[in-house]
């Protein structure tokens, strides 16, 4: 038979437990949401890093970014898993010309604004309903370099900044983050 005393140390010790567990529980809670958090955004930002890569090797590949955005690069991003990723919703893509400007101590790249009205020149698209529109400054500020060089590599390359803008929930929708994936590249004047 148990004796008084010995019941009083049973109570004390669940007590004890009990408060030692809401102590924890969201110290663990915390971590554990961190790391699923951390772990989805970084494969979040990789994912449409790649994408990202994938458009500008299909507009460099075309050697030009005038009209080639809707029908080339952005299926070529989508097949890539742009819009496949967890958590995040995509914005809009930005395909922009860069100017090169330097010195002998190296070049620095700055977005182009000559014949776009002082605005920066770049092709601004939106998804609504799984269509993809140009609903900024669509054209491209040099001619077509595929067909208006001569025979092989001539001329000045141009170069271009291709972005990807979305935004990334958290886990638990506690807060949402605009953010960006982008990579420049250099368009090579091309013949056909």
């Amino acid at each position: 038979m148990l004796t008084f005393r010995t019941r009083r140390a049973s109570k004390g010790q669940r007590a004890q437990s009990t408060i030692e567990f809401a102590m924890v529980t969201p110290i663990f809670f915390l971590i554990f949401f961190g790391i699923i958090n951390g772990g989805t955004l970084l494969y979040s930002r990789n994912a449409l890093q790649h994408a990202a890569d994938v458009g500008a090797v299909q507009i460099a590949t075309l050697g030009n970014a005038t009209n080639v955005d809707i029908g080339n690069a952005i299926p070529a991003m989508e097949a890539a898993g742009m819009n496949n990723v967890m958590l995040t919703t995509i914005t809009g893509v930005t395909v922009q010309k860069e100017d090169a400007s330097g010195s002998s101590s190296g070049e620095t790249l700055t977005p182009d604004t000559s014949g776009c009205g002082g605005s920066p020149c770049e092709q601004q698209y939106t998804e609504s309903g799984g269509v993809w529109t140009c609903t900024g400054i669509c054209t491209w500020p040099s001619q077509n370099r595929d067909t208006s060089q001569s025979s092989g590599l001539a001329g000045d390359p141009d170069f271009a900044r291709l972005t990807i803008y979305y935004t990334f929930a958290l886990v638990g929708g506690f807060a949402t983050y605009h953010m960006s994936a982008s990579v420049v590249f250099r368009l090579e004047p091309q013949t056909l």
